[in-house]
């Protein structure tokens, strides 16, 4: 079955694109989810209100950075007449975004929430037949091009997947990032960033995804720096660019390694997302070199990989893995992020083995081009903690 398509606009009059495209669908009633403080700091409510004045809204607040299994359903339970509603507006981060997936996901029942996250199967799920109009607040995580939420239950992360998440209209406006707090722009860009780069290595890549992730490194690779650390309007509109191409690549392919083994890190350590999945695709840069036909999970063998990695240091501007994952690190740096596990909580053995005992998700890590193991993840681990 095709790919549902999807309409998006990137520019700084998206604001009007919204009131057209509502106008379009005759959404006299519509169901508003945010996130809290950053919705009114980031300009979105003023800019919002003349074109929500005249229809009928319900705002719901996600108050979590993380989307929690009861954060879903409590907001389940306060959308009140669900027959009345004629579209879903999220305006926020990742998160936002994902929790207004999960809203529409399990708007008609069954299965329950807490039936289908502990089932691989989606072919009950039914997602509401309503269309999704996904805006973005930071530079990341790409959600609004992407069929996947993420939510998690009991510090475990779950993804739920189905096509009919993919939003029906995306709205890119690059002046949105220009409140987003510098930690969060520093998190959120190299998530965007390192989601092209897994995009790229993953087993399931094609010609067409690596073609966005290629396009999504670069730009993020040149811009991140500027986007974070002097917020120039040209570097947000680059890298707001980079996370929605980020987005549509791993749409196709899926994350791997590095993401699968960063949610621990996130949820027993508190390491923000895209900063933990940095310091891992670094690590990971030289685990995956090391791939060998005993070893490799792609179909298309050790050699292949190899030239895929080579392809992305090219990207970087480097001529060897090892001076790619250096550079990564000092990008990192850069950017006001710490690269020292030690200085972020995870301090002995017992804490790295918390983290790949919970890390090691196999859906996820079986995307990876090379076989990891509870070895090698304690290995990769032990590196990232000795810079």
């Amino acid at each position: 079955m095709a790919m549902p398509q999807q309409q998006h606009y990137q520019g700084d009059d998206g604001w009007a694109k919204i009131a057209d495209y509502l106008d379009a669908i005759s959404a006299d009633n519509v169901l508003l989810v945010t996130g809290n403080s950053m919705y009114r700091a980031s300009g979105a409510e003023q800019a919002l209100e003349p074109i929500l004045r005249e229809r009928e809204v319900t705002h719901l607040t996600c108050l979590h950075t993380n989307p929690e299994d009861e954060d879903v359903r409590q907001l389940l339970n306060g959308i009140g007449n669900k027959e009345s509603y004629q579209a879903i507006i999220a305006v926020g981060g990742g998160s936002v975004i994902d929790t207004a997936k999960l809203l529409k996901a399990f708007w008609i029942n069954p299965p329950s929430l807490d039936e289908y996250l502990g089932s691989e199967d989606n072919s009950e799920l039914s997602p509401a037949a309503l269309p999704l109009i996904a805006v973005p607040s930071t530079a990341g995580s790409g959600s609004e091009a992407t069929r996947f939420a993420v939510v998690y239950k009991n510090k475990k992360k779950y993804s739920v997947e189905h096509d009919e998440l993919l939003p029906n209209f995306s709205v890119v406006i690059p002046p949105l990032l220009a409140s987003v707090p510098q930690h969060v722009a520093a998190s959120s860009g190299m998530d965007a960033l390192c989601q092209g780069i897994e995009s790229y290595w993953s087993i399931h890549s094609t010609d067409e995804s690596r073609k966005l992730a290629a396009e999504a490194i670069t730009l993020a690779w040149d811009w991140i720096e500027k986007a974070v650390n002097d917020r120039s309007s040209e570097a947000l509109n680059h890298m707001a660019k980079a996370s929605h191409l980020a987005g549509r690549a791993i749409n196709i392919t899926k994350t791997t390694a590095p993401h699968a083994i960063s949610y621990p890190m996130t949820s027993y350590f508190g390491i923000t997302h895209g900063h933990a999945v940095g310091l891992l695709t670094a690590r990971f840069l030289t685990f995956n070199e090391g791939v060998t036909k005993e070893d490799c999970l792609d179909a298309r063998g050790p050699e292949w990989v190899k030239k895929r990695l080579h392809e992305v240091c090219v990207l970087f501007g480097e001529d060897t893995v090892d001076d790619t994952a250096q550079g990564l690190t000092q990008k990192i740096k850069r950017i006001g992020l710490e690269i020292d596990l030690k200085q972020l909580g995870i301090i002995t053995e017992e804490d790295i083995k918390t983290i790949v005992a919970n890390g090691l998700n196999p859906e996820r890590v079986k995307n990876n081009p090379r076989v990891v193991t509870t070895n090698s993840a304690r290995d990769v681990l032990s590196i990232v903690h000795c810079p």
